[in-house]
């Protein structure tokens, strides 16, 4: 007994010490990737809003921004209050994501209030802020800013004239306490979960000191491979099936993995895997034996339609396409990337080259039938495709490139067709 009791505590000292550090780790490691991915994430969505406010702006009123008897004018057009809520209003972000428009260093329309209600306007932007964006005509990140009293995260866009002088900006931004008070919360409540998963291990060790050292050995591993980037790790079924605390945290682990691989592996835009993570896929498909049709697809006179009806309509169009794509691509057990701006990849396991045709050129009939409408009017929306199935020896890429060169045979022969 006095032997056993002495090999008991030698293990519990050195499974405390493993679970203090297992504990640390995860904490610190999740709370880091919270804490970037918030910022990063804030950075992001001030900047798209900034952006969209001003193409909505430019694809309204063609011309420059002047000031004449106290209003702001831009292409001959006197702007207004209510024309400037309605923009915002229009733009797909955050309930408290704040705008404003600057003539000079001075506010002219924004969206901030004062305690008694009236908007914040008339009044200066930061001397930094001023330096950096009117002195010196660069766009400007501040992750945090005083405006009325409160603490933003916001991104500045400089307004140019043709003389290349800078006459204004275009602001975005979200206040910090709100912003970060969702982060806070998760880095607090994993920071709780992991002391009390070590305070429950402590006392339950002697029932299940080996099932307990596998899983925290287990979920330790899992971590360690999703934070090197290897997200097709898995937790064993026996982790993940624990009812503790361990359990939990596997648990959450695996969910993090997964959004984190949504972050990693998809377009922002379109939601369909990246280049790097299509290409990821295609050598799964490979190492498992399998064979493949791959083919290119490109949306034909895309240029035309961010020229003619701006960048948000041809967002637009990226998204419901991709979304139209996706949907048909799944139904036949294939996944499809987006490889460039308007060029996709379609992967098509077990497939010929007669099915994958088949299933090409019904696609792109859909895509001929489906309504793209912007402002009202209907947007002609085509793709062209080349398709080439994997020959034996083969390398992916030389399969990407035949059907590269059968896409680029397809644009130069009349576009809206499929080349195999």
């Amino acid at each position: 007994m006095k032997k056993h009791g002495g090999l008991t505590a030698q293990i519990l000292i050195m499974v405390s010490l493993t679970a203090v550090l297992i504990c640390a780790c995860v904490t610190a490691v999740g709370s880091a990737l919270i804490y970037f991915v918030t910022e990063d994430s804030i950075k992001s969505e001030v900047n798209n809003a900034a952006r969209e406010l001003c193409s909505l702006y430019d694809s309204d009123y063609h011309g420059e921004y002047y000031m004449q008897n106290g209003s702001l004018y831009k292409g001959g057009v006197m702007l207004s209050y209510q024309d400037f809520i309605s923009k915002i209003s229009q733009i797909a972000c955050s309930d408290d994501v704040d705008f404003t428009v600057f003539w000079g260093d001075t506010r002219i329309f924004t969206s901030m209030k004062r305690n008694d209600g009236s908007y914040f306007i008339g009044t200066s932007a930061d001397k930094k802020v001023s330096e950096s964006v009117l002195v010196n005509g660069l766009e400007y990140y501040c992750s945090k800013v005083s405006i009325n009293g409160k603490d933003y995260a916001g991104y500045y866009i400089p307004i140019v004239n043709s003389s290349a002088k800078t006459v204004g900006m275009i602001f975005a931004g979200r206040p910090l306490d709100t912003a970060r008070s969702n982060m806070r919360m998760i880095i607090i409540t994993l920071s709780l979960v992991s002391l009390c998963i070590l305070g429950i291990s402590m006392a339950f060790f002697r029932r299940f000191s080996v099932k307990l050292v596998q899983s925290l050995s287990d979920v330790s591993r899992f971590m360690e491979n999703v934070a090197n980037g290897c997200f097709g790790a898995e937790l064993s079924h026996k982790t993940l099936s624990r009812t503790d605390e361990v359990g939990d945290i596997a648990r959450s682990a695996n969910t993090l993995r997964y959004n984190l691989r949504e972050l990693v592996e998809r377009d922002p835009l379109t939601s369909l895997f990246n280049r790097r993570s299509g290409r990821r896929a295609i050598d799964e498909l490979i190492s498992g034996g399998r064979s493949y049709t791959a083919a290119m697809a490109d949306i034909d006179y895309f240029k035309r339609i961010n020229d003619g009806f701006g960048h948000a309509c041809g967002d637009y169009v990226l998204k419901e396409l991709s979304a139209l794509v996706r949907e048909e691509t799944e139904k036949r057990k294939g996944f499809v990337s987006r490889w460039g701006g308007e060029e996709f990849l379609i992967i098509l396991p077990g497939k010929g080259i007669s099915e994958a045709r088949d299933f090409l050129e019904e696609l792109l009939d859909l895509i001929r039938n489906k309504e793209f409408t912007w402002n009202g009017e209907r947007l002609p929306v085509t793709v062209t495709a080349g398709a080439a199935e994997a020959k034996e020896g083969e390398t992916p890429d030389e399969t990407i490139n035949r059907a590269d060169h059968l896409l680029y045979d397809g644009k130069k022969s009349g576009r809206n067709r499929v080349v195999s």
